[in-house]
């Protein structure tokens, strides 16, 4: 059997001293899996996220990748990933998106700055190379934040609120992308997402979180608006739209 890519063991965090953002969160993502994390703002996606990547540390619990304690993990080249509001960053640097590609390679294996912006979408790479992040459309900025996640051609990837600024074609190309991605590279992924409507024709498996884990399984089985009430506190409809 195949060893999972992250385990998460009865995983505690917090940020402040009596308080979890999450509790008690077990889950295995295996290999060439994608995995949707749903849940209302608030509510941990991002946490589990920041655990992954050893920004955060369990205060129960223990985080594994490709096997290791997040602790110990060091091949960070093999992971994407993408933080939520990641343009934020940049609003006060004067960096061009070239340099930013440039300085986000770090195995000699990986994609060129075109390379990378041709992959996720963006028409005219090179017309966009010496132009500075913050000045960029927000479609374009997604695309170049996305780029630079997947520009040492990762085998775990990343994402947190990834579709933000991108229309209804950007977001089916992105989904496009991702199957594309996992039949040639072998990539899994985590997505952290708010957007119940866009599952509907994206996702597989999901992973509902609201402080804790609520539901594990098949979109399809997650049907009825008084399961997602009960995830997000509000009446919620899930509507699935055709291909």
């Amino acid at each position: 059997m195949a060893e999972p890519v992250v385990v998460f063991d009865n995983v505690s965090i917090s940020y402040v001293r009596g308080v979890e953002a999450v509790s008690n969160i077990s889950f295995r993502l295996g290999p060439r899996e994608v995995v949707f994390l749903l849940g209302p703002n608030g509510g941990g996606k991002s946490t589990i996220l920041r655990a992954i990547v050893g920004l955060v540390r369990p205060v129960r619990g223990i985080v594994r990748v490709f096997g290791v304690d997040v602790k110990s993990f060091r091949e960070w080249w093999r992971v994407g990933y993408l933080p939520q509001n990641a343009a934020t960053f940049f609003e006060r640097m004067p960096i061009s998106v070239g340099e930013f590609l440039r300085a986000s390679r770090v195995v000699k294996g990986g994609l060129s700055p075109v390379e990378a912006l041709r992959l996720v979408g963006v028409e005219y790479p090179e017309g966009i190379l010496d132009l500075r992040i913050h000045d960029l459309s927000g479609g374009n900025l997604q695309r170049v934040m996305l780029a630079a996640s997947l520009v040492n051609r990762p085998e775990l990837l990343l994402l947190d609120e990834p579709t933000v600024f991108l229309d209804q074609g950007g977001v089916a190309a992105f989904m496009q992308l991702l199957e594309r991605l996992r039949a040639e590279w072998g990539l899994s992924a985590i997505i952290a997402t708010h957007d119940v409507a866009a599952l509907s024709t994206l996702a597989s498996r999901v992973i509902c979180v609201n402080r804790g884990a609520l539901f594990d399984g098949d979109i399809g089985e997650l049907v009825n608006s008084e399961q997602l009430c009960n995830i997000y506190g509000f009446h919620v409809y899930l509507v699935r739209h055709g291909h």
